[in-house]
């Protein structure tokens, strides 16, 4: 997997300078094997960030920054002295059991906003909710990663990516999905496609920090809706197995009694729940900025991500083959506008995505349009 990552991914070139960001206890013969492949590549491993120790994690804040605003700022700016000597950054896996992060969040992407470089993110998430690595079911996860990311056939990734590109762009697309879901949007011609390149030739043509960062195993086809056209209801009448990521409104607890977010005109005007709805509108209340936005369309892609029985986690939070994820809220990560307290993943197990009345995901699944097949 090294060798995948050093040689096929970022595609190093003697000289090349590389900043890794790793936890040496959470897949220390990882950052091994990654060190010993960038000397074999006559690469300069410039720096090794690491990530922070339990104690470590108590002198700072919960998202992993430093709490005082002047001390965080510093550091921030100090980050990116640093990466502007280097030419490829790694972050390798770090351990999500943790209750406090352990490493600064949103640091990286900052960085990577302006830093002409580019990067590879190895992630590596079990089960959130089975914290120990070597249960079973977290150990079949990891033999599914595995074989995600030497066994994909890269090419036939890259071709199903163009031809979902190609039949959305500047189209409006409609997600229906048995639970209730009922949305459409218009998107542009500007899609991330993540289909294991990170080499020089093509991150120099990329302007924004998302298209940057190349995600291994990878499987994420990405854009933002166009904010006003969003119109309709997403939709859920319980959890799709695993907490729903991200930061803000706790949409979680709401799951189990029924979940609707309500758009017309690009904005949520309601949200509804047949549980305790008072609780509901309070939390909502506290939200900023623009948690009533859409902001951002997820398809997962990759066939070898697939689901392991015993879990109802969806490996490497559904980049596997027609997952798919609309973000609420803030998205900055993907280049996006909006601006937010909330932050949230809403995933689509089971969603059918038509544009033009053609079926590109049906039942959750990529159709023979959807892949160009």
């Amino acid at each position: 997997m090294a060798r995948r990552l050093i040689r096929d991914v970022l595609k190093l070139a003697p000289h090349e300078r590389v900043i890794i960001s790793a936890d040496p206890y959470c897949g220390g013969a990882m950052l091994e094997a990654v060190r010993e492949e960038i000397q074999r590549a006559r690469g300069i491993e410039l720096a090794s960030i690491m990530h922070f120790t339990p104690q470590l994690t108590q002198l700072r804040g919960k998202d992993g920054n430093k709490t005082d605003p002047e001390d965080k700022a510093k550091e921030d700016e100090a980050m990116k002295a640093l990466f502007a000597c280097a030419d490829v950054f790694i972050w390798l896996q770090n351990d999500w059991r943790s209750k406090r992060r352990t490493q600064a969040v949103g640091q990286s992407e900052l960085v990577l906003e302006t830093w002409p470089g580019r990067s590879a993110h190895f992630h590596w998430f079990h089960d959130p909710l089975n914290p120990d690595p070597d249960s079973p079911v977290n150990k079949a996860i990891d033999l599914v990663y595995q074989d995600a990311v030497l066994n994909l056939d890269y090419a036939a990734l890259k071709r199903t990516m163009a031809n979902l590109a190609a039949r959305m762009g500047d189209k409006r697309v409609r997600i229906t999905d048995p639970q209730g879901t009922d949305v459409s949007f218009q998107v542009t011609r500007k899609f991330h496609t993540n289909y294991g390149d990170a080499s020089r030739e093509r991150i120099a043509r990329v302007t924004n920090a998302r298209d940057r960062e190349e995600e291994i195993p990878c499987g994420c086809f990405r854009t933002i809706p166009l904010r006003e056209t969003v119109e309709g209801v997403i939709a859920f009448q319980r959890s799709f197995g695993f907490p729903a990521a991200g930061y803000g409104l706790d949409v979680n607890r709401f799951f189990d009694r029924g979940l609707r977010f309500h758009f017309r005109d690009g904005r949520v005007v309601k949200v509804e729940t047949d549980g305790d709805q008072a609780e509901l509108d309070r939390l909502w209340a506290t939200e900023t900025g623009d948690k009533d936005r859409l902001g951002e369309f997820v398809l997962g892609c990759n066939p070898l991500l697939k689901p392991v029985e015993g879990t109802g986690f969806q490996p490497y939070y559904g980049f596997g083959d027609g997952v798919l994820r609309l973000t609420l809220g803030e998205n900055i990560e993907s280049g996006g506008i909006n601006r937010s307290s909330t932050h949230r993943w809403l995933m689509l197990l089971g969603a059918t995505i038509s544009v033009d009345s053609v079926a590109l995901v049906e039942g959750g699944k990529l159709t023979s349009a959807g892949r160009g097949a």
